[in-house]
């Protein structure tokens, strides 16, 4: 994973707090009422768009190991790669 300047602290809180949750019959990304908690019993993050920033996070890291999950998935780095290609072939 490609080292952060100003945000590293976020993704560092994201692992620490667990980005995903159980409800028990199955995974989900961390919710609202889950970051709240975290936040309030490290003080890791305070302000209202660490918050969102935390919340945008762990659904995409949600999205991405479900995605996953699928045997002919493709990786995030492959999705960009042939994202970046398309828009190269474009006039």
């Amino acid at each position: 994973m490609p080292d952060l300047d100003a945000g590293q602290y976020l993704v560092d809180a994201m692992f620490k707090m667990g980005p995903t949750i159980s409800t028990g019959m199955d995974e989900v990304a961390a919710d609202w009422i889950t970051i709240d908690a975290f936040a309030r019993g490290t003080g890791r993050i305070s302000e209202p768009w660490e918050f969102e920033a935390l919340f945008e996070m762990c659904a995409a890291y949600f999205q991405g190991w479900r995605a996953g999950v699928e045997p002919l998935a493709m990786s995030p780095v492959e999705i960009a790669l042939a994202a970046s290609a398309s828009e190269s072939d474009q006039p």
